[in-house]
């Protein structure tokens, strides 16, 4: 059965498809070791690989999804988006998103909580090994493939949506499930800040940043390098559920707003027609090219 025509009309689709049924047969595997919730509470050492080899989902199924669709040149193509680091000033926005994060230790110590920022400054080697690795497992699935094939048809607003939602809300809640999975009914709202919501403003960072270097998969990578060394460095010691979901509302209350207000203050927020006229791109093109602004 030859599958290559039916990919070719719907190549998003195929790609969530391949994604979430590489990451979550592996990850399912996870329930031989671990009950859910399981993977902060001293797992044994087989379940990372289990976790590391289903998180490569997005990337393998990026690269040979651009395999079959665009053969050599589409690698190529890829390729060069990889090795992209000429973006100027654009550097700057790797301080983003763990500036964003730091956020919430300031203003819980403020509010009288303590806080212990020498432990978190000894976390940032360890921060820096997962955050390389969580963008190496991912980026040229979510920003390699899938988003430019969105905003094949759809404006940088709405594509930069559909990502979060799909990244954060669907292959992500499973991956939480393993780590906020024995909470009760507090996983539901714990799952959908840290995923669908958080991921999706990280999303509009992303987007924003990938637009205005003309689509730096190499920065792409780092950027959510940030995300996960953000998350492990900065994360905090909470006293109860009420605490956690307190502050994780906070937090992603900051990434949020903050999306927000770079996307309002953006010259991506342009008429459909127009967008869609300059997002127009060649059909044996593998990727289209950002324009720049």
């Amino acid at each position: 059965m030859n599958l290559k025509p039916w990919i070719k009309r719907h190549p998003v689709l195929a790609y969530i498809l391949l994604t979430i049924a590489w990451s979550w047969s592996i990850w399912s595997l996870l329930f031989l070791f671990i009950k859910p919730g399981g993977l902060v509470n001293n797992p044994p050492p087989v379940s990372f690989v289990f976790v590391v080899v289903g998180g490569f989902g997005p990337t393998l199924s990026g690269l040979l999804l651009t395999r079959v669709l665009y053969g050599k040149k589409g690698m190529q193509a890829l390729g060069k988006r990889f090795r992209n680091g000429k973006v100027g000033r654009w550097w700057l926005a790797l301080l983003i998103i763990p500036a964003i994060t730091a956020l919430t230790p300031v203003v819980r110590q403020l509010a009288g909580y303590e806080v212990d920022f020498r432990a978190m400054l000894s976390l940032i080697p360890q921060g820096i090994g997962l955050g390389l690795t969580a963008g190496l497992m991912e980026e040229f699935g979510w920003r390699g493939f899938l988003l430019p094939h969105l905003l094949k048809r759809h404006s940088p607003l709405a594509s930069a949506v559909l990502v979060g939602l799909v990244w954060g809300g669907l292959w992500h809640g499973y991956a939480d499930y393993f780590g906020l999975g024995d909470k009760g009914l507090a996983f539901w709202p714990l799952m959908l800040m840290v995923g669908p919501v958080l991921l999706t403003a990280w999303s509009l960072v992303l987007t924003w940043v990938y637009e205005h270097t003309q689509g730096s998969l190499l920065l792409s990578i780092l950027m959510h390098a940030s995300i996960s060394s953000s998350a492990l460095i900065f994360g905090l010691q909470y006293t109860g559920l009420q605490d956690e979901l307190t502050w994780t509302a906070i937090s992603v209350g900051f990434a949020v707003l903050f999306a927000g207000l770079i996307w309002m203050g953006s010259r991506h927020v342009s008429p459909p027609k127009k967008a869609a006229k300059a997002r127009k791109v060649p059909r044996m093109k593998a990727y289209r090219r950002p324009v720049k602004r």
